[in-house]
């Protein structure tokens, strides 16, 4: 298994030139983030501590969920790292979609994969709101939104895996969507249990509403 060191080493050289070329639209992008307390410059030591967080996450490790609470500064990590979940389903789903349809082309991928994009992190940011109203208005908790998006969205991180489903084998595909789906449902449990200071029953309670409110709401649009 790698070490968090090599990790970080690797992030670097990967995203770092890409960030660099991407920084003006991560920026429009992150906007609101950046009034929590994120500063712009993005350099190699915060590319680190991003891999350091996501490889700490990935591990279900407590600490990092409560140091991503009470960050403000991780609020643009934590936006960053839901647009490239958003943007690894939307390139994966609309490579799978233009295959099984015959249809595909560099539009038919762009369009679709900024679409998806575009309703994968819609959606996330309504569950996050979803669940932050039912566990602070019904269950009591004590934490403020941000303090609960960011280690949530932090959380969404094995969604990256997303991408492999644009490899046109069944058993990748499924083996891919059951394996990141679970991972992302195990760390949002504990990111709510860390954020919301919730046992496991009441952290259960608050995802269930949650879901059974959105549930009833696409059921009447």
């Amino acid at each position: 298994m790698p070490t968090e060191t090599a990790v970080n080493h690797q992030a670097e050289r990967i995203f770092l030139p890409l960030v660099d070329k991407a920084g003006p639209v991560l920026a429009w992008a992150c906007r609101g983030a950046l009034l929590q307390g994120q500063e712009r410059p993005i350099t190699g030591r915060k590319i680190r501590q991003l891999a350091s967080r996501i490889y700490r996450i990935v591990r279900f490790d407590r600490e990092t969920f409560r140091e991503l609470k009470e960050d403000k500064t991780a609020t643009g990590q934590s936006v960053a790292i839901l647009l490239l979940v958003g943007l690894s389903y939307g390139l994966g789903f609309s490579v799978f979609n233009g295959l099984k349809k015959s249809a595909l082309s560099l539009d038919f991928v762009i369009s679709q994969t900024l679409a998806n994009m575009i309703v994968t992190d819609f959606a996330i940011f309504v569950w996050s709101a979803t669940v932050f109203l039912v566990g602070t208005k019904l269950f009591q908790g004590k934490t403020g939104y941000w303090q609960l998006a960011r280690p949530l969205f932090f959380s969404t991180a094995p969604g990256i895996l997303f991408i492999l489903i644009a490899i046109p084998f069944s058993f990748i595909i499924v083996g891919t969507a059951v394996i990141a789906s679970a991972w992302i449902v195990s760390g949002e449990f504990v990111a709510l249990k860390s954020a919301m200071g919730f046992n496991t029953q009441r952290a259960l309670l608050t995802s269930v509403v949650g879901l059974l409110i959105l549930l009833f709401i696409q059921m009447t649009i």
